[in-house]
């Protein structure tokens, strides 16, 4: 047995090291990778105090800290969105982050590299933040982030500032990421879902909205909005009041097709396109054959006896291999920061809108 009086000998850690050297634990990851492009950017004096306290302290370090040591480090932080509810809208569109967790893996294999997963949303988001502060400044040479929540702009900033290789994935807000964001082309977005709908000969449409939304939403209703309104439809704009659960959403939704009739819809999120998919259902309208629909990332949503929505998005897998594509050009060329890319939007077809070839976006034919 062992004695309870004697002492447990703990390991030392990067932040008692930065405790005893006054610095933060971000600087004592960067100065122990001895990578000298990095170790040149502090001052030697905090070089040397760091190093030094470090081998008093027997510091060893771990297998990621190995990794940043080596010419080409392989170890990078991978955040995504997870969901801190299990319920059914949570796992719909964890299949989207699925595929983008499949494509980053798949470029990953491809380039010998290693993600470190933390995820963002939990029932603990301050649990989860810490954690994800954890991956970043725990000794990754860089980090792909799924939407950063706003509590982590600041600290995704500073590792760009810090010259990491970060790249910003759906960043909610732009103006938080003025450089190194992936995202759809959003007007775009908007722009081809108002031309399917023409194309379809629809002339009464109905652009449905959540009351609370982001930047993204406001851009895709933005180019639907000059597109429909410039072709001469009959638009009208449908808000969502805020407090009510999806069934009660359907039911109020539902209420207003059936006074409404429109021959065309609009949803620029998924949860708003499968809502009124539903509400269609309930007022008696049928789709497409009376309403087409067309959605947003709601491609991979199915229920029984409802047909696949067609969606105007991106392809998430591809957009999952560009980002650690785009992580791993900036560490070889020793670059850390880049335009935002806006995507070109494609059609995935589904059978709530018909697909021609006027839309001007690539078609991807969704599997049974």
């Amino acid at each position: 047995m062992s004695d309870p009086k004697k002492p447990k000998h703990t390991r030392p850690t990067m932040q008692a090291i930065a405790d005893r050297a006054g610095v933060s634990r971000a600087t004592v990851s960067l100065i122990l990778t001895n990578r000298q492009e990095i170790v040149e950017r502090f001052k030697p004096e905090t070089v040397a105090k760091v190093r030094e306290i470090a081998e008093e302290m027997g510091y060893q370090a771990n297998i990621m800290a190995l990794s940043l040591r080596a010419p080409h480090p392989s170890f990078y932080g991978l955040i995504l969105r997870g969901s801190g509810v299990a319920d059914a809208i949570s796992w719909h569109h964890q299949a989207f982050e699925g595929q983008f967790l499949a494509g980053a893996l798949e470029a990953s294999r491809l380039l010998g590299l290693y993600p470190v997963l933390a995820t963002q949303d939990s029932p603990d988001p301050e649990a989860a933040l810490k954690r994800v502060r954890g991956v970043l400044d725990g000794g990754v040479f860089g980090a792909i982030l799924r939407t950063p929540r706003p509590v982590l702009a600041e600290a995704v900033r500073r590792q760009i500032d810090q010259c990491l290789p970060v790249v910003v994935v759906f960043p909610e807000d732009h103006t938080n990421f003025p450089t190194n964001a992936i995202d759809v082309d959003n007007v775009a977005a908007g722009k081809v879902a108002a031309q399917l709908l023409r194309a379809a000969d629809r002339h009464k449409l109905l652009l449905i909205q959540d009351e609370m939304t982001w930047e993204a939403i406001r851009l895709r209703n933005e180019g639907f909005l000059t597109v429909a309104q410039g072709a001469g439809a009959d638009v009208r704009v449908l808000t969502v009041p805020g407090g009510m659960n999806g069934e009660q959403i359907e039911a109020w939704l539902a209420t207003q097709l059936k006074d409404i009739r429109p021959d065309g819809v609009y949803t620029a999120s998924s949860v708003t396109g499968v809502e009124a998919m539903m509400a269609c259902q309930a007022a008696g309208l049928r789709v497409p054959e009376e309403a087409s629909l067309v959605g947003s990332d709601a491609a991979l949503w199915r229920a029984p006896g409802c047909p696949a929505i067609t969606s105007v998005d991106v392809s998430w897998y591809k957009v999952g291999e560009l980002a650690v594509n785009k992580m791993a050009e900036l560490q070889e060329k020793e670059q850390w920061t880049f335009e935002n890319l806006n995507l070109p939007p494609c059609i995935r077809v589904g059978g709530t809108c018909p697909v021609g070839t006027s839309a001007g976006a690539e078609v991807v034919l969704l599997e049974a």
